[in-house]
């Protein structure tokens, strides 16, 4: 239940971050992008006229414009010289969404405005500008409207049909894209709702570290291993006759590994292992009394392998000590 209730948390918190990525930041970039190219569709003419009605909402008049300008130049841009009752200013549009505003461009507006009388100046344009290019114009009294406030700014003076329709384009994408995020959103919770258990049991089921620090061994208790059946004593010899008594590296690598296999498998160990090649790890859920002759009945059918320590884990859940021991020293 806590992993459902984590997984269904977490889709929450996924979808309700798209949603509000979506339709409060990449809709309004979405629109923003559509809007610019409606405008640099525009002829220059259409494009200025917007400027001055936008312009003429901010307060200032059109106090005259060289129209020639654009003829001249052929770049297609306009001046247009408007006051707002105080002072003048001199607006220069760079009409097209490939213009990169530089720091020449605002040298040579300042230049128009002193020609012109103008203390303020204005740069428009679908293009960007640079966040130095930027400074430099606040500098010396220009304003620049690039790609980033243009379609804010001539939007109310754009044809209804044009801007309901960029208005509706974008909705529309914002909307499937919320539902792609939602069913991702709901895909993740799910994932994690199935897998948060295994991985935990995974967790569970790994062996216990071994303790830096140890209490100082106990005395060996002595207990006599329980006879084996017949039939395994049997086996147990036949077993015996084939274990070299001073293999090499690789065969006592096999030997270990053939014990690991065999102890895991017993009554009362969770788990066997090497921990180096003279200490044998025993993980036990059953008691000392039940575990040990098991161990030492195994390692005694290996001869090279008979004095290793053994290291006897406590059982999960108890206060017991970890014990090392020697089924026999020589």
């Amino acid at each position: 239940m806590t992993s459902l209730i984590l997984g269904l948390a977490l889709a929450v918190v996924a979808a309700v971050l798209a949603l509000l990525y979506l339709w409060l930041i990449r809709r309004a970039e979405t629109e923003n992008s559509a809007g610019l190219r409606a405008l640099a569709g525009l002829r220059w003419r259409e494009f200025s006229t917007l400027v001055a009605q936008a312009m003429q909402r901010r307060g200032l008049r059109d106090v005259g414009r060289d129209l020639a300008d654009e003829q001249q130049r052929g770049d297609g841009g306009s001046r247009m010289l408007m006051s707002d009752g105080s002072q003048r200013w001199l607006l220069s549009c760079k009409h097209g969404m490939a213009y990169r505003i530089q720091a020449s461009h605002v040298d040579e507006l300042a230049a128009e405005m002193d020609l012109a009388g103008a203390a303020s100046g204005m740069l428009l344009t679908e293009g960007r500008a640079d966040r130095d290019t930027l400074a430099a114009a606040a500098q010396r009294g220009i304003e620049i409207i690039d790609s980033r406030r243009l379609w804010a700014l001539l939007k109310p003076f754009m044809p209804a049909d044009t801007t309901r329709r960029i208005t509706a384009d974008a909705t529309a994408q914002a909307k499937r894209h919320s539902l792609i995020a939602v069913l991702a959103s709901l895909v993740l919770g799910l994932l994690v709702a199935v897998l948060l258990p295994q991985l935990r049991a995974g967790g569970e089921n790994a062996p216990a570290a071994v303790p830096a620090a140890t209490q100082a061994q106990a005395a060996p208790i002595a207990i006599t291993p329980a006879p084996p059946p017949a039939a395994a004593v049997a086996d147990g010899n036949a077993a015996a006759s084939t274990i070299e008594g001073d293999p090499d590296d690789a065969t006592l690598a096999r030997y270990q590994a053939e014990i690991a296999r065999t102890l895991s498998a017993a009554p009362g160990i969770d788990r066997a292992y090497w921990l180096t090649r003279a200490t044998l790890v025993i993980d036990r859920t059953g008691g000392e009394d039940v575990v040990w002759p098991q161990v030492c009945a195994e390692l005694d059918r290996y001869p090279p392998l008979r004095t290793v320590r053994v290291q006897l884990n406590p059982r999960p859940g108890s206060d017991e000590a970890v014990r090392w021991r020697q089924c026999r020293t020589m």
